[in-house]
């Protein structure tokens, strides 16, 4: 075996592990693993979705020509799956059928039985693939690096260890929610996915991935099953198995009626609603684990009229009994509490984000696409002016200490005028960010790599993105800042011939000493000189940094810790840099070197200059926008808690919300769009962006789809 072949080997363990873990803690999370779970049943799907090679013949996996089992439930998942000979199947199951379960459920299993597939099955959760510009192999490679950071190593040839795995076909993809890929883009992906060369696992909505197979194919060489509808005595053994005495008797009152009169209104929208197995567990939540609930409360007819009022209902209810003061969590929040209304108010405000972006994922870094671009800008602008006033004051300040001057009212003034940089400083980067495609966290570690970076030419974007960035922030801001002045002055003063002498001397002798051009090409020398810089530090980043080797699973908040480190030193390394070019350059057109004209000058354009700068490469940054908006502008605007970080664990550990890979999403689509109704029905209704949230009707329709 070689040295390549034992990286390998040993790299799928340590994946396993994680995957694992992770599966385990979502089992934990939804309570798949009590003593009494629900038999979740399926049966092979019908001709009309299911590879013609699959009708055909359905070969066994010891080589006989056995066919496949009609059915089957959910502990015999994997003996099934293993039957399948080309390890490549399609799980079919409505709204709420439990299709995520039985995906990690059959995880686990693969797990249980480690001779039989040398593979590890890893959850892709499949609602933000674009098929169109990202073919599958390089879309598994990007996510399976997202999420396990030690992924992004490389090999001897360079090559990303993730790359390594699917190629050597050690990875066996569970592709979850092809129906929440974009309509027009699921018949390219069923091609990419027939064109995938190997085992994987599908996860779909019977009616969408119907459509699509009747416009082009179904998936190529796969078997297809779909999960049933959950049977009454199923329910009710669920049901009353962890319920007390009374509980019980109750339950039996409820059962009784549904079957003594099954054509009653309330009978036909409560079974309907307990065929489900989602809305089965949120049922269990309410009644048996809030005692003060009766269950029979669910035959009323007056207030639940229809299927559509039972299940808001339920999924009304089962907020108010997570957020219950009396329901205890494992994260140990201590005195920390969230009231029902204020948990519905902000899990509402993120549910109609992702509504609104069209995705499940959410990310702590894209919180401030809840607000309008303009806000966003705005928001920037205003929170830069009191630190433009307080750099501009400090910078006088220090300046005249460390000269011997005094500080005195002219310098509090000259100071206080540097509000206006700070404003356009803050608008600058906020603008700038709007005209980027993507402001995503850092991966790196701060440290010297004993490999190399797994794709040089991602250093090369990097150090060229960044040059581009600090071009467009620094001329924004450099030229606002010498025009202020300019203004403030009527372009009289010296100091803008002075500091285009000090890095430009032949520019400097075409300009008059004073004057609005001379300001101009000022502010266009120094914006240049801030671009430079940005670009040099960010190559200084690359060399001392390298992929990170933490074998585990990259959590949200590990990649906040992580783009908080290399910010604040990106941040550091630009603020010290300008501060060091302008107190050498610019301090020796005041006088000799270490002199006190030299010392004051060099340190109030220095540190003027290099404080914008750092601010501004702080505001382009991921953490920086989590500072600003998250920690700073939605709790101030009521959208979010103080500490959203604790909130958003808080949310995972009560089952509001679920993990997948580096982000959250909510448990379940429906409940996603439960809240979205809630948060819109209290405010104006703004239009959505298509492919927003099921309506009521949606569901209907969805139930009456075959």
């Amino acid at each position: 075996m070689t040295d390549t072949d034992i990286r390998v080997e040993s790299t799928a363990r340590v994946l396993a592990l994680r995957v694992q873990e992770i599966s385990q803690q979502e089992e934990r999370n939804w309570r798949i693993g009590d003593p009494w779970p629900l038999r979740v049943r399926w049966r092979t799907a019908s001709d009309d979705v299911v590879d013609r090679w699959e009708n055909i013949r359905a070969f066994a996996a010891d080589g006989g020509d056995r066919p496949l089992p009609p059915a089957g439930d959910l502990l015999g998942i994997h003996s099934f799956y293993q039957s399948v000979p080309t390890g490549r199947l399609v799980i079919m199951g409505r709204a709420g059928a439990g299709k995520t379960v039985l995906a990690h459920r059959l995880i686990l299993e693969c797990f249980n039985h480690p001779g039989d597939l040398p593979r590890v099955p890893v959850l892709f959760s499949l609602g933000n693939w674009d098929p169109s510009r990202t073919g599958l192999h390089e879309w598994l490679a990007d996510r399976l690096i997202a999420d396990f950071a030690f992924l992004e190593g490389v090999d001897a040839s360079g090559t990303a260890l993730a790359r390594v795995l699917l190629e050597a076909g050690r990875i066996l993809p569970v592709l979850d929610g092809f129906d929440e890929i974009q309509r027009h883009h699921r018949g390219a992906a069923i091609s990419e996915l027939s064109r995938f060369d190997g085992p994987l696992i599908l996860t779909t909505r019977p009616g969408e991935y119907a459509a699509t197979v009747s416009a082009t194919r179904a998936l190529s060489r796969a078997a297809a099953i779909e999960l049933e509808d959950l049977a009454l005595d199923e329910a009710q053994r669920y049901l009353q198995a962890a319920s007390g005495k009374t509980r019980t008797a109750q339950w039996e009152s409820v059962f009784s009626h549904l079957r003594t009169r099954p054509d009653d209104v309330t009978s036909r929208n409560l079974a309907a609603a307990l065929s489900t197995p989602l809305l089965v567990m949120l049922t269990r939540t309410i009644y048996n684990d809030t005692p003060h609930d009766n269950p029979m409360d669910l035959l009323d007819g007056g207030r639940f009229p229809t299927q559509d009022a039972l299940e808001e209902h339920l999924f009304s209810a089962y907020l108010t009994a997570l957020y219950d003061p009396r329901r205890t969590v494992r994260s140990g929040t201590g005195k920390v509490t969230w009231t029902d209304h204020q948990a519905r108010r902000w899990l509402g405000h993120l549910a109609d984000h992702l509504a609104r972006l069209n995705t499940h994922d959410l990310t702590w870094w894209r919180l401030d696409a809840t607000l309008r671009r303009r806000t966003r800008v705005l928001v920037t602008g205003l929170v830069a002016v009191p630190v433009g006033g307080i750099v501009g004051v400090l910078g006088y300040a220090v300046a005249d200490l460390w000269s011997g001057a005094r500080f005195d009212g002219p310098e509090l003034r000259q100071g206080l005028l540097e509000t206006g940089t700070g404003l356009v400083a803050g608008l600058a980067a906020g603008l700038v960010n709007e005209t980027r495609t993507g402001r995503n966290p850092e991966r790196l570690r701060l440290r010297p790599s004993r490999q190399p970076v797994p794709a040089p030419s991602r250093a090369l974007r990097g150090i060229g993105a960044e040059l581009v960035i600090g071009l467009s922030a620094g001329l924004a801001f450099s030229l606002a800042s010498w025009l202020i002045w300019g203004f403030a002055y009527g372009f009289l003063h010296l100091s803008a011939g002075r500091f285009v002498q000090a890095f430009v001397p032949s520019l400097a002798t075409w300009l008059p000493a004073t004057g609005a051009p001379t300001y101009v090409a000022a502010g266009l020398v120094l914006g240049f000189l801030v671009g430079i810089l940005y670009a040099f530090v960010n190559a200084v980043v690359y060399v001392f940094s390298g992929p990170n080797d933490r074998s585990s699973a990259v959590s949200t908040w590990d990649l906040l810790s992580t783009d908080r480190g290399v910010t604040l030193f990106r941040v550091g390394m630009v603020g010290f840099t300008v501060l060091l070019v302008n107190f050498i350059l610019v301090g020796k057109q005041y006088g000799d070197v270490l002199g006190n004209t030299f010392v004051r000058q060099g340190l109030l354009y220095g540190f003027l200059y290099g404080s914008f700068a750092a601010l501004t490469r702080l505001f382009l940054s991921a953490w920086g926008g989590w500072l600003l908006f998250a920690r700073l502008w939605l709790p101030l605007s009521g959208r979010l808690p103080w500490r959203p970080k604790l909130f958003l664990d808080d949310a995972h550990d009560r089952g509001v919300l679920r993990q997948s890979g580096a982000v959250y999403q909510f448990r379940h689509v429906r409940l996603r769009d439960h809240l979205v109704d809630q948060h819109r029905a209290k405010g104006p209704r703004r239009s959505g962006r298509a492919g927003g949230p099921r309506t009521a009707h949606d569901h209907a329709a969805e139930r009456a789809a075959p």
